[in-house]
């Protein structure tokens, strides 16, 4: 959908634009002075990690000035509440390295943590088995064939509470953040996600937002992270005693 350059829309346009822009000249500088393409990589990691955290809120925070500004835009109300869970069962792509790092950092000290990755690894090989069997089949689009196949499996996100919420909410990467449905609930299910009775939809960002993005996340190319949230997770608790070395140099500066 094509959004009314509004006021609103506009100001929150600016926004996200400034944010990722003042981060990418950070980052610039950084390799710049290190000699290197990329800025970040597990030589400086522990020691960036702050900023990064603070980039990534002011990220997110700013896509949601977004989202306030175009979901009125849309012809009829959004029917999205607490407690469905829904559309909690897709297989989560496209996430941000700085994402899996800020998300990852938050469930870290979780006394759930070993079932959380317990969970991303079941799920990821899930995924990938589908992959692989639509390569095998020969199908058009493997990946979508993949992420249809994995929603109809049912296999609810890790972080989804039992009462259907999410659990980490406030720290759900932009993925997350950017599905949304005209429809109640129950039709946002696998028998009903391909016909009319589902209106299920993804607010995007404009294209030259998305290419600053991508200039943005070119910076942590070195770190090999993954796309998918959960086999992201995984590469990431790799990181663990980069973790542990930030917290010690956030200690020492105090």
């Amino acid at each position: 959908m094509e959004y009314f350059p509004t006021p609103a829309y506009k100001r929150s346009i600016l926004l996200i634009r400034s944010v990722l822009s003042n981060e990418k000249a950070r980052l610039d500088a950084i390799a710049r002075e290190k000699g290197r393409k990329q800025a970040i990589g597990e030589d400086n990691f522990a020691e960036e990690l702050p900023k990064i955290l603070e980039f990534c809120d002011s990220y997110q925070n700013a896509f949601m000035r977004y989202l306030s500004a175009v979901l009125p835009q849309h012809s009829s109300k959004i029917q999205c509440k607490a407690g469905c869970g829904n559309c909690c069962h897709h297989f989560p792509m496209s996430v941000e390295p700085f994402e899996l790092i800020e998300f990852y950092g938050n469930i870290r000290k979780s006394p759930d943590l070993l079932s959380y990755l317990e969970d991303c690894h079941f799920r990821t090989k899930a995924y990938y088995a589908l992959l692989q069997k639509g390569m095998d089949a020969c199908v058009e689009d493997p990946e979508d064939y993949a992420l249809v196949n994995y929603f109809n499996k049912g296999l609810a996100c890790p972080f989804v509470l039992a009462s259907g919420s999410c659990g980490v909410y406030s720290t759900r990467p932009v993925t997350c953040r950017m599905y949304f449905s005209e429809t109640p609930g129950e039709f946002c299910v696998p028998e009903h996600l391909l016909t009319e009775k589902n209106r299920s939809f993804i607010v995007y960002l404009p294209d030259e937002i998305e290419e600053q993005i991508a200039d943005v996340s070119a910076h942590y190319a070195d770190l090999g992270l993954p796309e998918g949230l959960y086999e992201g997770l995984l590469a990431m608790n790799a990181f663990e005693s980069s973790f542990a070395n930030a917290e010690k140099i956030l200690e020492s500066s105090k």
